[in-house]
């Protein structure tokens, strides 16, 4: 199939930096357990995989048997298993390659957390995705995206749905004291590498592929403009509303990492409050302004997200990649309510407190 060529085996000879330790060098597990704190800060300096996929696309050989997986751990040991892995995601049969994209999940986001290998994954999937011959395409870039995001421990709340990255002072560290930042860091670095694999996805004939290409495209690294572009561009002609929804907090998401909140407000803004836009794009104004901004939401918004909410509109917002609590919460107004709850917690004014 057309992604076959990110599974050509590296040749053993001639090795770089990046892939240094491809054989050799693999990391000790019981090693690590008896670090100090320092020692094992010091022995993962020596790993930034922030290194690993620029140098491989420098030296031209952006395959998967060319990275350094024996040099990283995942949830469960030394990442060696990641090849047979990422091959069975091409597996004709669609049961092989469901279990095969299960696996990765539990083992480079497990509970949440990305793991060093999730964002060495990343270019791998995004190809694999890529190519129409793959199943569950929307599943691989969702895994992608998610290489390169925070934990947000299950909690979708306006102050931090279209968070990607954890603050500064937040240093984390993954179950081997790998630093979490360094991880996503590089996952959000390849996903922007590879922009140009994603932006033709925006109009793929899937819905959920839609959707997922616009949520990875959010979680670039300093994304370049041709992405916003391309972002806007397919909202001008987009005709399904889980895709809309996508669209708008994709555009959201990337103006307040740019800085530019306000421009965020106001754009969110007349979205919500245009009549003649589709409710779908009103609602998802009405999110991507409580997202924009800490200003406390005026009764109109307010009113136009309890007109909103309704069995439709759950259904379009269970397909839209950034929630997680629609279903575990009860459904999409009680969501709303938990969304809404750092901001308006208890307020006689939210339509939402009494659900």
């Amino acid at each position: 199939m057309a992604a076959a060529g990110v599974f050509v085996v590296a040749r053993r000879h001639d090795r770089g930096v990046a892939d240094k330790g491809a054989v050799g060098e693999a990391v000790d597990e019981d090693e690590l357990l008896r670090m100090t704190p320092v020692r094992i800060e010091e022995y993962w300096r020596a790993r930034d995989v922030r290194r690993v996929l620029p140098e491989l696309r420098v030296e031209g050989r952006l395959v998967v048997d060319a990275v350094p997986w024996r040099r990283f751990c995942h949830a469960y040991g030394r990442a060696d298993d990641m090849p047979d892995l990422l091959h069975g995601l091409s597996a004709a049969d669609p049961a092989v390659a469901s279990r095969s994209l299960s696996a990765l999940w539990n083992r480079v986001r497990h509970q949440g957390y990305s793991s060093a290998p999730a964002a060495l994954a990343v270019p791998f999937l995004i190809r694999l995705a890529a190519s129409p011959a793959v199943h569950d395409r929307a599943g691989l870039l969702l895994l992608a995206a998610e290489a390169g995001h925070r934990n947000h421990f299950g909690r979708d709340l306006c102050q931090d749905l279209l968070q990607v990255a954890y603050a500064p002072e937040d240093r984390r560290v993954d179950t081997w004291g790998y630093p979490v930042e360094w991880t996503l860091e590089a996952a959000r670095a390849a996903i922007a590498a590879d922009v140009s694999l994603l932006i033709p996805l925006l109009e793929d004939t899937d819905v959920a592929v839609r959707s997922a290409a616009a949520y990875a495209l959010a979680t670039a690294l300093a994304a370049p403009p041709v992405v916003v572009r391309a972002l806007r561009g397919r909202l001008a002609v987009e005709d399904a509303e889980p895709v809309r929804i996508s669209l708008v907090l994709a555009l959201v998401q990337l103006a307040v990492e740019r800085s530019e909140a306000a421009a965020a407000v106001a754009w969110a803004e007349r979205l919500w409050m245009g009549e003649d836009n589709p409710i779908d794009v009103r609602f998802a104004g009405a999110l991507g302004w409580l997202c924009a901004t800490a200003a406390p939401p005026p009764q109109s918004l307010l009113d136009l997200l309890a007109t909103a909410t309704t069995a439709a509109m759950e259904r379009w917002m269970l397909q839209v990649p950034w929630p997680d609590g629609i279903a575990r919460e009860g459904g999409l107004a009680a969501w709303l309510t938990a969304f809404l709850s750092n901001a308006v917690a208890e307020k006689p004014e939210n339509p939402f407190a009494s659900l």
